[in-house]
């Protein structure tokens, strides 16, 4: 990724061709500025890839969290049914909800 911003840079590429922009590559002063402005577009990028990488991690985790949650309320609830039968029924419809790609639990209870 490195190379990427910086090969038209005479330092790492000698035979880059001659800046289409109307850069002045022979001012030492306007290379130095705009390898700093290339690096820190650069390391901005790697700041947001990271940030990425933790929101994905907090995601994860919120739903392990939330998929356990439901797996503790099931196992506190099914002992208090009087109908075992009736209970299993909701669990087989769940089952059969959670593999029909057309069916939305937020749908079904209107959730926004």
């Amino acid at each position: 990724m490195f190379f990427c911003f910086l090969w038209d840079d005479p330092l790492f590429n000698v035979e880059a061709p001659d800046p289409w922009l109307g850069d002045d590559l022979g001012d030492a002063e306007f290379l130095t500025y705009r390898r700093r402005v290339r690096l820190q577009a650069l390391e901005n990028l790697y700041v947001q890839i990271h940030n990425l990488k933790q929101a994905v991690a907090l995601r994860e985790k919120w739903i392990k969290e939330a998929e356990a949650r439901e797996v503790w309320t099931i196992n506190q609830l099914l002992p208090l049914v009087q109908n075992f039968e009736a209970a299993e029924r909701v669990l087989i419809n769940r089952k059969v909800n959670d593999i029909d790609p057309d069916f939305s639990f937020c749908d079904a209870v209107e959730v926004k």
